[in-house]
């Protein structure tokens, strides 16, 4: 059986990076005993998205799921789960998030869906696993000691590390993000960035099995 996950997204960087976070989490942290296909991620503007007096959010959620529909066509065995995932940037998770669930369903009441907010953003949580990144991709090895991992800006921390060695360097979201996802601890940042936790509770709601797949609460 094969759980299909339709991914509605703000940015390139989820664009590239999203697949391959999910499946880490899936395989790594929680050994997922069926399979895992990730769609090609929808991608909105984050503002719009967020307006839930827009249509923005339904029509992103009815592409995503057309996609799944195409999916379980064909897999008559198979599950499927919208995943809205979205930098928390200023606004609080704990507020934005269980209104966009609402909304969400509202829209798609008849899917399995899932909000996620990265608390600031997406990069910080490549910060919470940041002690397998020292000498990657430009990063200076040691790196320094981490506090507050989604308390900060984590596009500019990571452009910190990065200009120490070079100081022209830049943090590029679309080609970075890629790479330091691949080779940060996912098990350190689930620890320390409770909103990259969320993400796994909302995996891990779908894992087989009695009394699962009915997911988990907004927060």
């Amino acid at each position: 059986m094969t759980l299909y996950v339709a991914p509605i997204v703000e940015g390139r960087t989820e664009v590239r990076s999203v697949e391959r976070m999910l499946q880490r989490a899936w395989v790594e942290l929680l050994q997922g005993p069926e399979r895992l296909q990730v769609l090609q991620p929808t991608r909105g503007n984050r503002d719009a998205l967020i307006d839930t007096n827009r249509d923005d959010l339904a029509n992103k959620l009815g592409q995503g799921h057309a996609k799944l529909s195409q999916q379980l066509v064909r897999d008559s065995a198979g599950r499927g789960l919208l995943l809205l995932l979205l930098d928390a940037e200023g606004d609080c998770p704990k507020e934005l998030a269980p209104a966009l669930l609402q909304a969400a369903r509202q829209a798609q009441g008849n899917a399995d869906i899932a909000c996620v907010l990265a608390k600031h953003m997406l990069e910080n949580w490549i910060v919470g696993g940041a002690s397998t990144l020292a000498g990657v991709n430009g990063l200076p090895d040691p790196l320094p000691e981490r506090s507050q991992f989604e308390e900060c800006s984590g596009a500019a921390w990571l452009e910190a590390q990065l200009r120490k060695k070079n100081k022209a360097r830049k943090y590029k979201k679309t080609a970075d993000a890629e790479i330091f996802v691949r080779f940060m601890n996912v098990a350190e940042c689930r620890a320390n960035c409770p909103s990259f936790d969320k993400l796994c509770r909302e995996l891990a709601a779908r894992l087989p099995g009695p009394g699962r797949g009915a997911g988990t609460d907004a927060l």
